[in-house]
């Protein structure tokens, strides 16, 4: 079996970066790494689209405080209870969708979307002590998955390629010459 060389470009850049993710993330405590995987692996799924990298990353935050506001709202007495939470859930996701078919047009239902469930898995299954502390390692993590994970390798591939270039000239269709 032959593998190519995109295959031991996009693996050997994905595995380092995630390499110095981890470094990065085990030297300041970023207990949070799912969720820099999470994002990186939303954003991969996308198609790693650079021209939107910033519209996902503003959708990532507008998650997170949906998240948290959802938090608060719940612990309201009874407004936890099942149906209760399921409008509010209900009306925060038509919510969602409508703010982004008028006024935030920007904004990337998915990426919203993920963050917010993201958010609301973690800060519902522990104790937040620091909530200053919790929200910017959140933040840094999801942005580290995006950031540094993936547009990191992009990065990385395109200097390899510079490094080792294909040995035959491909013509304008993509095929190499014979």
């Amino acid at each position: 079996m032959k593998i190519s060389k995109d295959v031991w470009i996009s693996s050997i850049g994905v595995g380092l970066t995630t390499l110095i993710f981890c470094l990065i993330s085990g030297s300041f405590h970023l207990w949070m790494s799912g969720a820099a995987f999470i994002a990186a692996s939303y954003f991969f799924g996308a198609g790693a689209p650079m021209h939107k990298v910033l519209n996902i990353s503003v959708s990532f935050l507008f998650g997170i405080a949906l998240g948290c506001f959802c938090l608060w709202i719940i612990s309201f007495p009874h407004l936890g209870d099942v149906i209760p939470s399921a409008i509010i859930f209900g009306f925060l996701t038509f919510l969602v969708l409508f703010l982004q078919g008028t006024i935030l047009k920007f904004a990337e239902v998915p990426a919203w979307l993920l963050a917010w469930g993201t958010t609301m898995l973690i800060i519902t299954n522990i104790t937040i002590k620091s909530w200053p502390v919790f929200l910017i390692q959140l933040i840094v993590s999801m942005y580290l998955g995006v950031y540094l994970i993936i547009i990191g390798s992009n990065y990385f591939s395109k200097w390899m390629y510079k490094l080792f270039p294909d040995k035959q000239p491909k013509n304008s269709d993509g095929y190499e010459k014979e």
